[in-house]
């Protein structure tokens, strides 16, 4: 008998009610035009490794929306689910750079100058 993992993987066990089939569907569902077969059925294929991985159906909803929004080989939609699953919050716009510094903001005039710069002026 196998005892399973002990380390846990933080990957849950995908809902019972999503299938492939199903998130294959809403696709469909939300193309203008029908995509070929072979696209259709690559991404099938790739959904349901992903979700006997562990994967979660949200999580490949959101790569399939940004598969949608800029469609390109199908072998991308894993990377993009990648992309949705550890998306950061884009607080910072300098990747590569220390986390602790802030994206550039160029200066603009203060509404009330003095109000802003108190006694300097």
């Amino acid at each position: 008998m196998d005892p399973g993992s002990l380390v846990p993987t933080g990957r849950t066990a995908p809902a019972a009610g999503i299938s492939a089939k199903d998130l294959v569907g809403e696709y469909i569902a939300g193309c203008d035009q029908r995509p070929p077969s072979d696209v259709i059925g690559h991404l099938g294929r790739i959904i349901k490794k992903l979700l006997d991985e562990g994967i979660a159906p949200a999580h490949v909803r959101a790569g399939l929306a940004n598969f949608t929004a800029n469609p390109k080989h199908p072998s991308v939609l894993t990377s993009m689910v990648n992309e949705a699953m550890n998306a950061r919050p884009g607080g910072l716009a300098r990747p590569g750079i220390r986390p602790n510094v802030p994206a550039h903001q160029a200066w603009t005039n203060p509404a009330n100058a003095s109000a802003a710069y108190a006694e300097e002026l």
